[in-house]
């Protein structure tokens, strides 16, 4: 595995969660220590200088210090805001790169609205958006490996010859993430759950917030099941890729989040969802009950639909 790392943490995997805020400038100091390489802000939209695309910039030997803004959200405005779930890969040799380990959560955080405020305990998932409980905020990745990957080199594929990067056959498949608020890097230690926390609905807490970010090259297939196995309708889908769904239907009217509608009938609630390579989804928690609900990911095949790889974890509503 390759990983980025900071100057004071240990070499984990996935990369280190980064965490600007909106209208914050960002900083980053990359200095390889093998070969080449850059970091693509996935999603953001900075200057080509500091995008981090490789062959349409430049590639990094010593050191570069990126900079960017994140642009601050407008209440009910769908052309502003930069909050949301992102991640950060390098762009050179991509695809081998980022299955090698070269990828790490992104986060963008709102600006506070005078007009939204927000609760002790809690933060907004988006400027005008709704509020969820930050102690049980959490990112789930799902990854896959292709040990035959792990053998190449730095360079391999890029003059042309065939090293098989057209070939992804994973074997081993895992579910990273966990608890936001608790991640420590460690050095050689993957962060992964065993089972995470969600607040019951009416609990008198904010509703959980999961951030779904796909790090492989495979389909996966996300279920969310109730204790005795039946679907349990209790995700609300509020953003996909970094932006929020808003209600638009009436030209020129304010662009409401559909979770914070009025109306019940624009939330967006599920118990499945589909999600490909480098796709984001941020989703609130609705669990009716306390108990045990089951979170299952599952790795399809591209070309068949048949499944190579099901991992479960367990939620526990309180």
């Amino acid at each position: 595995m390759w990983v980025f790392h900071k100057t004071d943490g240990g070499r984990g995997f996935p990369s280190p969660t980064l965490r600007p805020a909106e209208r914050t400038i960002f900083h980053a100091r990359v200095e390889p220590s093998m070969g080449p390489h850059t970091i693509h802000w996935h999603g953001m939209e900075p200057d080509p200088r500091n995008d981090g695309v490789g062959h349409t910039s430049f590639e990094i030997d010593d050191h570069y210090t990126y900079q960017w803004q994140p642009e601050p959200g407008r209440a009910h405005d769908p052309n502003y805001g930069a909050a949301g779930t992102y991640f950060y890969h390098c762009h050179v040799n991509t695809p081998l790169h980022a299955q090698m380990g070269l990828l790490g959560p992104l986060v963008i955080d709102p600006i506070v609205l005078p007009e939204f405020p927000v609760s002790p305990g809690n933060r907004r998932a988006f400027a005008d958006g709704p509020e969820y409980d930050i102690a049980t905020e959490s990112l789930i990745m799902p990854y896959s490996i292709d040990p035959r990957w792990h053998e190449l080199g730095h360079a391999a594929g890029l003059s042309g010859e065939d090293v098989g990067l057209n070939r992804f056959e994973p074997t081993h498949f895992y579910i990273t993430g966990g608890l936001l608020a608790e991640r420590k890097e460690r050095e050689e230690e993957v962060w992964a759950p065993k089972q995470l926390p969600i607040n019951v609905k009416g609990n008198g807490k904010a509703p959980s917030l999961m951030r779904f970010l796909d790090g492989n090259y495979l389909p996966n297939s996300v279920t969310f099941l109730n204790e005795d196995g039946t679907p349990a309708r209790i995700a609300e889908l509020i953003a996909h890729d970094g932006r929020p769904f808003r209600h638009t239907s009436a030209p020129g009217a304010p662009a409401i989040p559909t979770s914070m509608h009025p109306d019940p009938r624009a939330h967006l609630f599920t118990h499945r969802f589909c999600m490909g390579a480098a796709e984001r989804y941020d989703l609130l928690l609705h669990p009716p009950t306390a108990g045990n609900y089951t979170l299952v990911i599952e790795w399809n095949n591209w070309i068949t639909g048949q499944r190579v790889g099901r991992r479960e974890l367990k939620l526990i509503a309180s």
